[in-house]
């Protein structure tokens, strides 16, 4: 009963605190020039002096190469794919993706009531009415008088949200189209917490909305030895089908090669299993609304052992139910409702989101891949996502929360811009320079991607900045 209290109060106030955004971004900020500190360790500018570490393979980079589908996959794809409509489900699959990326969530009912009142008052101001004048008995006559002319208004500004369901065919379609951007997707989270933590070695893996499977290739093409379960559930049995077939290489008589695979329509009502890894992705804009989709991350969590991982498209949509389930999971860690857990990425830092916070633009990252041989493009993709990793757990003392890149580095004669989420929980810009930051601190940056950390210690010096607002202040006062 607590927890359900708590998700309906926090979805409430994130609804509220996503209407004061915009007033944020208006507050006057003084022209001021902020000092930043820029720190690379000595033994890391130690191996950079001595060649045993180049700057473009640096600790930081990711480096993730073009991902391709394992030859198994698209053998078996091609095996299921014979006898089947092959060019109609390709451009089928092209429309379905585009649906799927300009999918917005669907609108809570206080969302609904709060744009229903603001149409009202435009009316009222139209015909000139003052409202606060009039009674209570008044009012509701007058809100009946206009109530089509408003249902009028309101009705193109509500989203069109409704659930799909995936039948044997729509299931193809999605194989088709979302198969190897969502393995590239999930491939290179995967290999980043490998890289990051190379002593964990998951034995077991939960997929929440696994559809076609494809979170079970990229778990296994990345830690092929040590994976004994992967427990998949999607509403689809179709998809559960598909996913099956896919892994007995297309063959419906063949037994299941892989050990420990299982499939289910529902999520399990048992809390005591735990996996290492539990994955929620492209699956939270699937559920009906915010409640919903904070009573499944809650469920998700209590099956996690050590790491959640959640995945949507690269929109301002898919960014803000991953940053929803992000501070949520915080908010409950922080008020002692959850085990303590930190953000393993891309955030270095556990605080509010700055991009969503003061942009418009969601958090995302790139990734490409090279498309299945029957999607009619020889052209390299490239999937843009949204993510979190959270890990359960305090945060190491040791962790140095580098800095991430978080848009595309600007490469430009003797500078490189990089945009940067800080440890401090800040957007930071900074334009590098050898002369000014020093040599090594340069070449990194660079050679950086977007996506990658930076080696770096960023700290940055207020005492300007508070200065000059008390002058501001002591002017503002005086005149």
């Amino acid at each position: 009963m607590l927890i359900t209290w708590v998700i309906k109060e926090v979805a409430m106030n994130m609804y509220y605190n996503k209407l004061a955004v915009p007033v944020q971004r208006y507050i006057r900020r003084y022209a001021t020039k902020h000092k930043v500190g820029v720190q690379m360790e000595l033994e890391l500018i130690s191996q950079f002096e001595s060649n045993r570490l180049k700057p473009r393979k640096h600790p930081g980079a990711m480096k993730t190469s073009t991902a391709e589908v394992p030859a198994v996959a698209v053998k078996a794809m091609q095996s299921v794919m014979k006898d089947k409509p092959t060019k109609a489900l390709s451009t089928e699959g092209a429309a379905l993706v585009r649906y799927l990326r300009a999918r917005l969530p669907p609108l809570e009912e206080r969302e609904i009531r709060v744009r229903k009142k603001e149409i009202q008052r435009q009316v009222e101001k139209k015909y000139g009415i003052d409202a606060s004048s009039l009674s209570e008995q008044e009012q509701a006559e007058l809100h009946l008088k206009y109530k089509d002319e408003v249902v009028k208004r309101l009705q193109p500004t509500l989203s069109s949200w409704k659930s799909i369901e995936y039948d044997e065919h729509r299931a193809l379609q999605y194989m088709v189209a979302r198969f190897a951007p969502e393995f590239a997707a999930l491939r290179r989270i995967f290999m980043e917490m490998k890289t990051r933590q190379p002593d964990f070695k998951p034995r077991t893996m939960f997929d929440f909305g696994s559809g076609v499977g494809t979170a079970t290739w990229a778990a296994r093409s990345v830690w092929t030895e040590c994976m004994q379960e992967h427990f998949n559930v999607d509403s689809s049995g179709h998809m559960n089908d598909l996913a099956s077939l896919l892994l007995r290489e297309g063959n419906e008589d063949k037994e299941m090669p892989i050990k420990g695979v299982f499939y289910r329509q529902f999520l399990p009502a048992s809390q005591l299993l735990q996996y290492d890894i539990v994955v929620s992705a492209y699956t939270l804009l699937e559920l009906p609304s915010a409640v919903s989709r904070l009573e499944t991350i809650v469920n998700l969590w209590n099956k996690t052992n050590r790491y959640l991982v959640l995945v949507e498209h690269g929109t301002n949509a898919g960014f803000k139910v991953t940053n929803e389930a992000r501070d949520f999971i915080l908010q409950l860690v922080k008020e002692g409702d959850a085990p303590t857990a930190h953000v393993l990425s891309p955030c270095p830092h556990d605080l509010p989101c700055p991009r969503f916070a003061s942009d418009t633009t969601p958090c995302n990252f790139e990734v490409p891949y090279i498309p299945l041989p029957f999607e009619g493009t020889s052209d390299m993709g490239k999937e843009r996502f949204s993510y979190v990793v959270l890990k359960k757990g305090a945060r190491a003392a040791d962790d140095k929360q580098w800095p991430r890149i978080v848009r595309p580095p600007l490469i430009r004669k003797k500078h490189t811009v990089c945009r940067m989420c800080v440890a401090g929980g800040k957007l930071q810009e900074i334009v590098f320079t050898a002369s000014k930051h020093g040599k090594f601190p340069y070449r990194c940056a660079r050679s950086s991607n977007w996506g990658d950390l930076l080696p770096l210690a960023i700290s940055e010096d207020k005492a300007e900045d508070q200065k000059k607002e008390v002058e501001h202040e002591d002017q503002k006062n005086e005149s």
